[in-house]
């Protein structure tokens, strides 16, 4: 199954996670319109919950959307968070050391993140990757929800 794909890498001594990619279309309109549309195994269903109950304030920018848009995103979001049995491996592995209760709003702030890029606290981001949130500068496939580099 997709949601728990695992892919050793060639030359790798390590494992790399595949991250399930957004398969709804409407969500992966609505969200990547303006951003990559961020893997929901990747943080718990309460993050997801409360992002789309703060569209008016998402990340300094007001996102517009109809209350059945809100709904079916927030369906999906939450169907397939890291915290459920879809998200699988990847959810177990993206939301380790993460408290039960935490609702982190940006991947950055969860122990994954941190162990994964731990290198970037070391030195300054370059110019051209310009933010945390711009996976694809170094992860050119994860709009698919591979993370390799």
């Amino acid at each position: 199954m997709l949601s728990s794909a695992l892919l050793l890498l060639a030359g790798c001594t390590e494992t790399r996670l595949i991250f399930p990619p957004v398969m709804d279309a409407k969500t992966r309109g609505y969200c990547g319109t303006c951003h990559m549309a961020y893997q929901p195994s990747m943080l718990p269903a309460a993050s997801w919950r409360a992002m789309m109950e703060g569209l008016d304030d998402h990340f300094d920018e007001e996102v517009k959307l109809d209350p059945g848009s809100i709904r079916h995103v927030t369906r999906y979001l939450v169907a397939n968070a890291g915290d459920t049995a879809v998200a699988g491996e990847a959810g177990r592995i993206a939301l380790a050391g993460l408290r039960r209760s935490a609702a982190p709003l940006r991947l950055s702030k969860t122990p994954y993140f941190d162990q994964e890029h731990e290198f970037l606290k070391k030195r300054v981001l370059d110019a051209w990757v310009g933010s945390v949130a711009n996976c694809t500068a170094c992860h050119v496939g994860a709009w698919v929800g591979d993370y390799r580099i």
